[in-house]
């Protein structure tokens, strides 16, 4: 295939995959589990933790790439 043939192979890809994932996450389902209320919170914290972290890794790479040279 060529390179362009490629290019929009994989973008329909990506599109059908961002369009099934949310599809998937809300289709209902029976839960067998317990989760007491501490998990949630706790999972909570993890994924504010993970976007301040991958917040400031970002400024930082960024802040690498377009400093100026002194």
């Amino acid at each position: 295939m060529t390179n362009r043939k490629t290019q929009t192979l994989v973008l329909r890809l990506t599109k059908a995959f961002l369009l099934l994932i949310p599809l998937l996450l809300v289709s209902p389902a029976k839960a067998y589990g317990y989760a007491d209320p501490g998990s949630g919170a706790f999972v909570y914290q993890a994924a504010y933790a993970a976007f301040l972290g991958g917040t400031f890794y970002l400024r930082r790479f960024l802040n690498h790439l377009f400093r100026r040279r002194k």
